[in-house]
C-alpha cells in the first residue's frame, strides 16, 4: 500500500479548496473599500478647516492646484479666507456651492483653465495649510 492510497484528501479537492480560498480573499479585498470607505483612506494632521478639506474628493490634487493658483502671490489670511468659504458654502455640497459660482459666473483663471471661484479658494486654503 502506497502513501498515496492512504491520504483521505485528493490532490483535486486540496487544489480546489486552495483555489476557493483565494477566490474569497480576492472578493473579500475587493469589496473591503464598500464596507470600511477609511480604512483605506490617506490621513491627514488635523488642521482647523478639516470641515472644509473634508468636501474636497481629492485633497492632494487640491493641494497641488493650490499651490500653482498661490504662486507668487502674497501670503494670505488662512482664518479669514476660511470663514469667507463657510458662509460662501453655508452648509450645502461642493457641488452646489460651485454650480452657484458657474450660475453667477464666478470664475478664475489660471493657466488657461476657468475654475469656479469656491474650488480655488478652496485649493488655496489646502495649499497654505499644508505647508504651515
Amino acid at each position: 500500500m502506497s502513501l498515496a492510497d492512504r491520504m483521505p484528501l485528493a490532490r483535486r479537492s486540496f487544489v480546489a479548496a486552495v483555489m476557493g480560498a483565494l477566490a474569497l480573499a480576492g472578493i473579500a479585498a475587493l469589496e473591503a473599500p464598500k464596507f470600511f470607505p477609511g480604512l483605506f483612506a490617506r490621513r491627514y494632521p488635523p488642521t482647523p478647516f478639516d470641515d472644509l478639506f473634508a468636501l474636497l474628493p481629492d485633497r492632494e490634487n487640491a493641494v497641488r492646484l493650490g499651490a500653482v493658483l498661490t504662486g507668487a502671490r502674497p501670503p494670505i489670511d488662512k482664518q479669514k479666507l476660511a470663514a469667507q468659504l463657510r458662509r460662501k458654502i453655508g452648509g450645502r455640497s461642493l457641488a452646489r456651492a460651485i454650480a452657484g459660482d458657474l450660475a453667477q459666473n464666478r470664475l478664475i483663471e489660471a493657466q488657461g483653465w476657468l475654475l469656479p471661484d469656491t474650488l480655488a479658494q478652496l485649493c488655496t486654503l489646502a495649499a497654505t495649510a499644508e505647508s504651515a
